[in-house]
Order: structure tokens, then sequence, then C-alpha cells
């Protein structure tokens, strides 16, 4: 048994949109149909984990829960592990020590995307606790990462939380075009990250210059289980 393992619940909506970018996805790479046995075994671990989305006051919780599931997904035969949340990257090195089994990280595969498009300057628009961290400064060297004023974090978490409570309407899809669009104008940036995977679900559509995590992540859970078991 192989299987591509996927730590989610972070909020749940990205991670069932991840399961089906990761069967859409197939047909690159097998002649997938519906009724056949070429799609990969997937194990998705919908964690329950408190939001530590604005605050870490129970990060010491998440992680355990984490750990846990790290575990049994190493059990369940996986072979490739991913991570449907950009926030909870920040416990990655923890998860990671728990098993053999390699997590992708989304931040290194959107520095590697940004790094083959020459961008120089890059916009991130993220939750509150992924904003303070340094998840994309860290693997983006030489890249000039720019946040968001106040302003901007707050509609940004408003509509993460939207999201994440299944109320997002048409105004709000409009609005984070509107922002994206017009932190890119203003900041005179080459790309804006969507660095939170709820956003995605949000913005219409992404091109080359508006990154979507969760499909970066989907294409390397690929890549990566393909490789292996050919």
């Amino acid at each position: 048994m192989a299987a591509i393992g996927i730590l989610g619940g972070m909020g749940p909506q990205a991670s069932a949109r991840l399961y089906e970018l990761l069967i859409g996805g197939t047909k690159c790479y097998t002649p997938a149909r519906v009724d056949s046995d070429y799609h990969p075994e997937i194990v998705l671990m919908n964690v329950p984990v408190p939001d530590f989305i604005s605050d870490k006051k129970d990060i010491e919780i998440a992680k355990q829960m984490l750990i846990e599931r790290t575990i049994l997904l190493e059990q369940a035969g996986c072979i490739v592990n991913g991570i449907a949340c950009n926030t909870a990257h920040i416990l990655l090195a923890d998860l990671q020590v728990v098993t053999k089994v390699p997590f992708l990280s989304i931040p290194k595969l959107v520095a590697e995307k940004i790094k083959a498009s020459g961008f120089e300057r890059i916009g991130l628009l993220a939750t509150p606790v992924t904003l303070s961290s340094t998840l994309f400064d860290d693997v983006l060297d030489g890249v000039e990462v720019v946040r968001p004023g106040n302003r901007i974090v707050n509609k940004i978490e408003t509509l993460i939380y939207k999201q994440l409570n299944s109320r997002i309407e048409t105004k709000d899809r409009r609005a984070l075009k509107q922002i994206v669009d017009e932190f890119k104008e203003t900041r005179e940036l080459d790309a804006v990250i969507l660095g939170c995977t709820e956003l995605p679900l949000i913005f219409a559509k992404s091109d080359e210059t508006v990154i979507d995590t969760l499909q970066l992540l989907a294409d390397g859970l690929l890549e990566s289980y393909f490789t292996q078991v050919k």
C-alpha cells in the first residue's frame, strides 16, 4: 500500500478542495477514470484542532493533536504528506521529527514557483499568525516579501472566518479581488501569495501573479506520489 497523507480540518473546506484537486489532477499522470483503480489512495485526517489563526494561545493543544495524527498517517502507509493549511506550517518541524514520511512544505513549493517566474517583489495575504511568522521569508531568499497594512489584514481575517463558517457571498469574492488588485498596484508587486488555503476558495480564478497555495500543494503531492509508485 502507498498513499498520500493529508493533515486537514484547518479548515475543512480547504481540505475537501485539496482532495478534489488531487483527484482531478490524477489525469495528468494516468488514464484515470471514475470506475478505475488508477486514482491514488488518499488518507485525509480531518483534525478538529483549536483555532490558532489569530493567536497561538492553544497551539500546544493543536500541536499534540497533529503529532498524533501524523503518526497515524505513517501507520496507514502514506509515502508523502501535506498539510492543508499554511498557518499550521509553523508546526511542520515538530511534525516531521515524529515520522519518516516526508512532508511537502507549502512555502518551499511557493518559493520554487516564484524563483522560476523570476519575481522579485511579492505580496503576502494570510492569517495574522502566518503574517507574524517568517514561513515565507525563510525560503524566499533574495525576494522581498511585502505584508499588507492593518486595514487589509483585518479584512482578510474577516473573509477567512466567513469562509470557515460557509458564509461567503458574491460581494466577498469581489472584495477579495479588489484587495488583491489594489495590493499589487499600490505596492508595485510582481505577484501576490494567497497564503491561507481558505483564500483560493474565495478568489475567483488565480493566475501567474496570484499564487494559489492549495493548487501548488496538490500538484506537489501528486508529483511526489507518482514518482515513487511508478
